[in-house]
């Protein structure tokens, strides 16, 4: 786009998804996976998914928030904001989803073993699941309270981060239960796993289909990722990758059909193809995002 047309036309974000802005992409990513492998695995006391789950979502999510902020020294700022930052409370939320992790997983190595009656409580479970579903939702709540960009205002978009969450958790979590042959656990996540993919496909469907029934700014958003230059990437890697294979793997499993594949094979399949419809359908959002002209016409509607 030219200098001059800056803001004069529907223009594309790119803070938060192009070279720095990379990293907050990724963040978001491992937060949420983190958090929903975390809740998921605490469910059913598998600690060793718990530990993957805090790994994932305090550590490599917490540092990708670092590096995105700058000034690793100067990074602790941003809990200074939570009355206005969402990304403040976000960061606040890590925070307590790490030490809360660490006391409740300790016990499971052998350490603070006097507290293990407390932390394996359902009311400190209860703390923990509230804490792994606000950093599950972090990244789309960041993006939600930015209403300068009209499609990611929509009311449905933090329920597509809580269900996109839970599913990624339970793939996840299905994905450790084959490598560490927890066999037991996969009848009960199962039903977890398919209630949260047909959430999340009804919710993101119902954003699409809403974008052009609301503003002009939102409905352009939605048809970058539709019929514009985001369209290969939406369709492939969203669609097709991110819901249509793991359907159909689904049905399979349910039908106790594997054609010969193993259910072990399925499972890995589906897991992987779950966690990059994700990835990439958090770059497609990320990267649809348009900003309203400053100065609005008629002539930019349509």
């Amino acid at each position: 786009m030219k200098p001059y047309f800056w803001m004069m036309k529907f223009t594309p974000q790119k803070e938060w998804i192009e070279r720095k802005g990379l990293l907050l992409w990724l963040a978001f990513f491992f937060t949420e996976i983190g958090a929903g492998l975390y809740l998921i695995s605490m469910l059913f006391d598998f600690w060793k998914g718990c530990w993957v789950g805090w790994v994932l979502g305090a550590i490599l999510g917490g540092v990708v928030h670092v590096l995105y902020l700058g000034r690793p020294e100067r990074a602790w700022r941003a809990i200074l904001r939570p009355g206005k930052s969402e990304l403040s409370r976000g960061v606040i939320v890590i925070m307590l989803f790490s030490l809360g992790g660490v006391l409740q997983m300790a016990p499971s190595l052998g350490f603070f073993e006097a507290f293990s009656s407390w932390v394996f409580s359902w009311p400190f479970k209860s703390i923990m699941g509230i804490l792994c579903i606000l950093m599950i939702v972090h990244g789309h709540l960041t993006m939600h309270g930015f209403s300068s960009i009209p499609f990611w205002t929509s009311a449905v978009f933090p329920m597509i981060g809580l269900t996109s969450g839970i599913w990624a958790g339970s793939q996840l979590t299905l994905l450790l239960v084959v490598l560490f042959s927890e066999v037991g656990i996969q009848a009960a996540v199962e039903p977890i796993a398919v209630i949260s993919l047909a959430a999340y496909a009804f919710f993101t469907l119902y954003l699409y289909w809403s974008s052009f029934e609301s503003s002009a700014a939102a409905k352009a958003s939605a048809k970058k990722a539709l019929v514009g230059d985001l369209a290969s990437a939406f369709y492939g890697g969203v669609v097709f990758v991110g819901f249509v294979i793991p359907v159909a793997v689904s049905v399979l499993i349910g039908l106790r059909t594997d054609f010969g594949i193993g259910l072990s094979t399925l499972i890995v399949i589906r897991a992987l193809c779950a966690l990059t419809g994700d990835l990439v359908f958090r770059y497609v959002i990320l990267k649809s995002g348009k900003y309203n002209p400053l100065i609005y016409s008629n002539v930019f509607k349509g």
